[in-house]
C-alpha cells in the first residue's frame, strides 16, 4: 500500500481550474508504479520477463471537483487477484476530506506478443490486501451504440508510453476532445468509466463517436486500422 501527496498544479487543470481527468490518471499511474517498485516488482524486472501490465477497465468517482492549488493525497494497493485479473484500488483525499475513489482492473501480457500471462506463471508473488470495501461499479456495457460520429484521431508519438501503445491516461484526453459541447469552462468532470478493449499503436486511426447531454456523455472509439474496437467510455459532469 503506497500513497503520495501532491499539489494540483496549473498544468494539471482545465480552463475552469478543475483537474483534467488525464492529469489525475497520470498521478495515479505514477503512485501505482511506485507501489510496484516498493514491493520489488519494478518495470525493468517485468520487461526482463517479457511481461507488462495492461489496463482492461477503470472506474473513478469524485465527490466534488478538484481544483488547482489543492493538496491531494492518493493511496493505492493491489486489492485482489481473481483468475487472471488484478484489482487495484485507489482512495483520494484533500486533507482529511475523502474526495474520491477509483477501481482499476489489469492483466499481465507478454510484451512482444501481447499474449495473456497467468499470475501463477509469473516469477513474483503479488500480495493482495483483500479489503472488502465498495469498489466503483463498472457496467459491462455503456449504451453508446447509438452515438454519432464526430471524426477521427490518429495516435501520435506524444500519446505513447513505455509499452509502445496509446497510454492509459491519454484515453481521457481523446474522449473529452471528442465532445463537441465540452469546453472545460462551464463543467467539471466528476466521474468516468472506461473499457479498454484493444490497444492502439502509433499512426493508427481511431474513428470516434459521441453523445452528450447536460450531465453525462458517452464516447467510443473504433480502430479503423486494425478493424477492432478500441475503447468505450461514459462521463459525468457537474456545473461549476
Amino acid at each position: 500500500m503506497t500513497e503520495t501527496t501532491l499539489t494540483i498544479s496549473s498544468f494539471d487543470v482545465l480552463p475552469n481550474s478543475t483537474i483534467k481527468p488525464s492529469a489525475l490518471l497520470r498521478h495515479m499511474q505514477q503512485v501505482a508504479r511506485d507501489d510496484c517498485d516498493q514491493n520489488g516488482c519494478t518495470y525493468s524486472f517485468m520487461r526482463e520477463q517479457n511481461t507488462v501490465f495492461v489496463l482492461t477497465k477503470l472506474g473513478l468517482d469524485l465527490y466534488r471537483p478538484l481544483r488547482e492549488g489543492e493538496t491531494l493525497t492518493i493511496r493505492t494497493y493491489n486489492n485482489r487477484i481473481t483468475g487472471i485479473v488484478f484489482d487495484r484500488e485507489y482512495d483520494l483525499w484533500v486533507g482529511d476530506e475523502s474526495v474520491g475513489r477509483a477501481s482499476t482492473y489489469w492483466v499481465l501480457v507478454r510484451y512482444d506478443t501481447r499474449a495473456l500471462v497467468r499470475p501463477k506463471d509469473f516469477p513474483f508473488a503479488f500480495f493482495s490486501y483483500e479489503i472488502n470495501d465498495n469498489a466503483v461499479e463498472i457496467p459491462r456495457r455503456f449504451g453508446n451504440e447509438d452515438a454519432a460520429s464526430v471524426g477521427e484521431r490518429q495516435v501520435r508519438v506524444s500519446d505513447l508510453d513505455e509499452n509502445n501503445h496509446l497510454n492509459n491516461c491519454a484515453y481521457a484526453d481523446v474522449a473529452l476532445d471528442a465532445l463537441p459541447d465540452f469546453d472545460g469552462l462551464s463543467h467539471a468532470v466528476t466521474g468516468f468509466r472506461i473499457l479498454f478493449e484493444n490497444e492502439a499503436r502509433l499512426g493508427q486511426i481511431l474513428s470516434l463517436s459521441a453523445k452528450q447531454n447536460d450531465a453525462t456523455a458517452g464516447v467510443r472509439a473504433f480502430n479503423t486500422t486494425t478493424q477492432k474496437p478500441c475503447f468505450d467510455s461514459i462521463w459525468r459532469f457537474e456545473k461549476v
